[in-house]
């Protein structure tokens, strides 16, 4: 099997005869593990032959689209509050593995980190790499985006996108599984996970959420979580149920 390398569309520019060329740190990652002439890797779907390198460039042929592996067949966003120290670094990773297919990261009231707008961008960039190292180390041959921060404002405009949000709320006491099947015999293709930081949602908050006509209020048991385990907690039920 051909090693996997990600690269973003802004680092290859299209050539004539079905070639592309490389730039940026998949280039030095190439070169660091000794690929030469006439190797063959795959770059983000397809698999490609070196055709020709330089010290910041690589010259690729086309040779054909990659199997797709470890791609589920439903589509689950994971909107999660912005936690502090590495505890976002440690759900964007695990949750890639467990097969989400995009990451909103947001900021509501208990959110303790506060950044400014070329931090978010800095941080965005930053869980943006651990996505694609854990999409390689998985094996899975998409990409998961990890998109630009929003304000728990813009929360509502993001849900509209998703045919279901299963809201994880302490004070809930309605059955995921209920939930769950209902959006399996709808066959639901498109679900969000919405959970809240270290302290959870104010219940101005909380109480917006479930207004909202699309998401489901939850409960995970009786057990208080901390975020980054009820985060993945919930997508690991999801999954497994909605993949069986």
């Amino acid at each position: 099997m051909a090693r996997r390398f990600i690269v973003s569309s802004n680092n290859i520019k299209e050539l004539e005869n079905e070639k592309i060329c490389i730039y940026g740190e998949e280039v030095k990652h190439i070169q660091v593990l000794r690929f030469n002439v006439g190797d063959y890797i795959h770059v983000n779907d397809s698999i490609y032959k070196i055709d020709s390198m330089s010290r910041d460039t690589i010259e690729l042929e086309f040779v054909e689209k990659a199997k797709v592996i470890g791609v589920p067949n439903t589509n689950i966003t994971l909107y999660m509050a912005f936690l502090k120290s590495d505890k976002m670094d440690f759900v964007v990773q695990k949750a890639v593995e467990l097969g989400v297919s995009k990451i909103v990261p947001f900021f509501s009231s208990n959110v303790i980190v506060k950044l400014d707008e070329k931090d978010r961008l800095k941080r965005q960039t930053k869980l943006q790499k651990i996505a694609d190292e854990a999409c390689k180390q998985c094996g899975r041959t998409d990409t998961v985006e990890v998109a630009t921060f929003v304000n728990f404002k813009d929360l509502e405009k993001e849900f509209i996108l998703e045919d279901k949000v299963f809201f994880a709320y302490e004070a809930s006491k309605e059955s995921l599984r209920v939930e769950i099947n209902e959006a399996k015999e709808k066959d639901l293709k498109k679900i969000g996970v919405v959970i809240g930081a270290e302290g959870g949602f104010t219940p101005k908050e909380a109480d917006e959420l479930k207004e909202i006509e699309n998401v489901a209020v939850v409960g995970l048991g009786e057990r208080i979580l901390r975020a980054e385990t009820a985060a993945l907690n919930l997508i690991s039920i999801i999954i497994y149920e909605m993949e069986e």
